[in-house]
């Protein structure tokens, strides 16, 4: 579970508050009815530099690394698209930078907000090169099994895998954001609490804002439709 965030044609200076606002949700943003309070069990930023995808993960609080944030993004200064991710861990003990979003596998970058219960049957389905490491939970098994149908390309694979999980596994969502470096894509599915598997878009100069809570009056937000994979 999570809060998400893509930035299309990402420039620090004109997405500054944008991010500050995203950042809140650390603390502030929506849960599942019953949950505690906060996304503070690890957090990622991905972007892309020179057509390579690179990712900042840590398994600890945003709000306690900020300095560390900002750093980042400040070094980034300019990027084709950015995904950032605040974790909201429904597996006890795996507050650790390895299962912290996004992942990154043969440059393609992802995020989840939901959880895969039964995983496991999608690992045992991967063969190398995308079977992913032992200790992987369900957001990076979802992603490799995406993967593991990529000679399909992208948005074939996902479409294939999304289809098999929704018939074959239980979860509470499948909402996601992945990109290539060039397109962002935003998928929003989900079983049950539709208020929290949100994603809103929003145009915003000659960029683009996906996040799972709209970030800023100034801009028009729209809710992305259930079962439909937009392309930005």
């Amino acid at each position: 579970m999570c809060r998400m965030l893509g930035l299309k044609n990402f420039e620090y200076g004109r997405h500054k508050e944008i991010l500050e606002n995203f950042l809140t949700l650390a603390d502030a943003g929506k849960v599942p009815p019953g949950d505690a309070p906060g996304h503070r069990d690890g957090w990622g930023i991905g972007y892309y530099q020179n057509g390579q995808a690179t990712v900042h993960k840590s398994g600890g609080s945003i709000t306690k690394a900020k300095k560390d944030f900002w750093e980042i993004c400040e070094k980034v200064a300019v990027s084709k698209i950015m995904l950032v991710h605040l974790r909201k861990s429904a597996w006890a003990e795996t507050s650790t930078a390895n299962h912290a979003h996004p992942f990154s596998h043969r440059g393609i970058l992802f995020a989840h907000n939901g959880t895969v219960r039964d995983y496991e049957t999608l690992r045992r389905e991967m063969g190398r090169p995308d079977k992913p490491q032992p200790d992987a939970l369900d957001s990076e098994v979802y992603f490799r099994y995406v993967m593991h149908f990529a000679s399909l390309g992208l948005e074939k694979a996902f479409q294939k895998a999304v289809q098999h999980i929704k018939n074959h596994n239980t979860y509470s969502s499948l909402t996601c954001l992945f990109s290539d470096g060039n397109r962002l894509y935003g998928y929003r599915e989900y079983s049950r609490n539709p208020e929290y598997y949100s994603l809103y878009y929003a145009p915003f100069e000659d960029t683009g804002v996906i996040s799972s809570q709209p970030l800023s009056p100034r801009l028009q937000w729209k809710m992305l439709r259930k079962a439909k994979l937009f392309v930005f």
